[in-house]
């Protein structure tokens, strides 16, 4: 999978891309996915609500059957950058008791599982989960980075919440060009609704805090599509998090 990044936000820029992390991503393991037949018992065309409430986003349950045919340098990227998410929401929620974060913070958990369990299909047993301490050395800068939004302030840390969906999102369809089977690409297809509706309500959080968002990693017509999309303006609106949805501070790739 390969990762570009650039901050312009309240920190220097920092460039995160996978030409760059150890392990090229052409790692070991290769053959179908998981599941009984094409992607059985995923669910890829569910699609979920952008309250935050992580039962409004559920992976499908996964019953491995064949190995993955994902790479095992792309599956320990994939499965640290979404604890990465996890652990800077779970950071902003002890820091400023946003619902928001906690929600999204539980549903990455279970993203971060439905990869683990793509990751046993070749036997590749993911790193320790320790906040901060991550095998890649690019999301550990960039878990740094963006902590340091994360304490500034409330609107700092839900604009560092919609970065970190933006990238996964673009990440993600990076790993879906490497999937060849049908369950593998189920799951990231599942992942990747979720990471949309996650925008989304970061998005509406911070419009109803008089801040327009405006996209960094994706481009201005995509990420309009999204939130303007069902997925993306439906759904419930969640406690604690706030109505609207638009673009945030300036910030390039």
């Amino acid at each position: 999978m390969k990762t570009f990044l650039s901050l312009l936000l309240l920190v220097p820029a920092l460039a995160v891309s996978a030409q760059n992390r150890n392990g090229a991503s052409n790692g070991a393991g290769a053959g179908a996915g998981v599941g009984v037949g094409a992607g059985a018992g995923v669910r890829a065309s569910n699609p979920c609500p952008n309250s935050g409430s992580p039962s409004d986003c559920p992976v499908a349950a996964i019953n491995p059957a064949q190995p993955t045919s994902l790479g095992v340098a792309d599956l320990t990227f994939a499965i640290e950058e979404e604890r990465v998410a996890h652990d800077l929401y779970a950071a902003a929620f002890a820091r400023w008791n946003l619902r928001v974060f906690s929600n999204i913070a539980e549903s990455e958990t279970r993203h971060a599982d439905a990869l683990i369990q793509l990751a046993a299909t070749v036997g590749v047993q993911p790193p320790p989960a320790q906040p901060g301490a991550y095998v890649t050395d690019d999301l550990r800068s960039l878990y740094t980075q963006l902590l340091a939004l994360v304490n500034e302030s409330e609107t700092a840390a839900l604009q560092a919440g919609a970065l970190v969906e933006e990238t996964d999102i673009a990440d993600l369809r990076r790993l879906a060009l490497r999937a060849t089977d049908e369950a593998s690409k189920a799951v990231i297809a599942q992942l990747s609704s979720a990471s949309v509706n996650h925008l989304s309500a970061f998005v509406r959080n911070l419009a109803a805090r008089g801040v327009v968002y405006a996209p960094k990693v994706l481009s201005a017509e995509e990420f309009a599509g999204m939130i303007a999309a069902p997925g993306g303006r439906g759904g419930k609106g969640g406690a604690g998090m706030g109505g609207g949805g638009a673009n945030g501070f300036r910030g390039g790739r």
